[in-house]
């Protein structure tokens, strides 16, 4: 019996080894076949390949500005009829650059200012509808604001870096950036609202300092 047992624990193993090599060649063939034909797609349109994955900065910049501009365009349609004109104006603005952005051999020149025009009509979108629903607002104490403030100040201190530069479609908007800087400085009584609009004055800086 003992003797049986034994083969019987052998054949058995010999068995699941040789079932377990099969499933393991067959993974890395599948694995290797992956590789092959990511490699074949990057080679086809200049992409690099990390692993699986394809990344391509153009488009990565243009999904993040698509992504802005819808979700300021959601909040923007809750607010009411006759309000947020200037952030309606803004939106268009950002859609104008998104759209060159698309279009022509200058695109890059004009993603990171789409961007930049598209995350600020955001936050300041969620600022207006966070004030208009001030009675759903939820009644906690907020963190530290020792971060924001740091952050305040660094957005301030590019605004200085940039304030003589020559610029012919973006002068009205600097103006526009420093008091966004100055209302977040002034909300502590708010740290969300001071939050969102020190976000929108980082990206119009953003947009600003790449030739807006």
């Amino acid at each position: 019996m003992s003797s049986n047992g034994n083969a019987m624990v052998k054949k058995d193993s010999s068995s699941a080894l040789k079932k377990h090599a099969k499933k393991a060649m067959k993974h890395a063939a599948k694995k290797h076949a992956a590789k092959k034909h990511a490699k074949k797609a990057a080679k086809k349109t200049g992409g690099k390949v990390r692993g699986s994955e394809i990344v391509y900065a153009t488009d990565y910049g243009l999904m993040t500005a698509f992504h802005h501009m819808q979700r300021a365009s959601v909040v923007i349609s809750l607010m009411e009829k006759g309000t947020g004109e200037d952030l309606v104006d803004l939106l268009e603005r950002g859609v104008k650059l998104y759209r060159k952005a698309t279009e022509g051999e200058e695109g890059n020149k004009f993603v990171l200012r789409a961007i930049g025009v598209l995350r600020a009509a955001e936050h300041l979108s969620l600022a207006g509808l966070y004030s208009a629903r001030d009675k759903h607002r939820q009644k906690v104490a907020s963190p530290s604001p020792e971060w924001l403030e740091k952050f305040i100040a660094e957005a301030d201190h590019r605004l200085e870096k940039i304030e003589h530069t020559e610029r012919s479609k973006g002068t009205d908007l600097f103006p526009v950036t420093v008091e966004l800087l100055r209302q977040a400085e002034n909300s502590d009584h708010d740290a969300h609202l001071a939050f969102e609009l020190a976000m929108a004055a980082d990206a119009l800086c953003f947009a600003l300092e790449n030739g807006l």
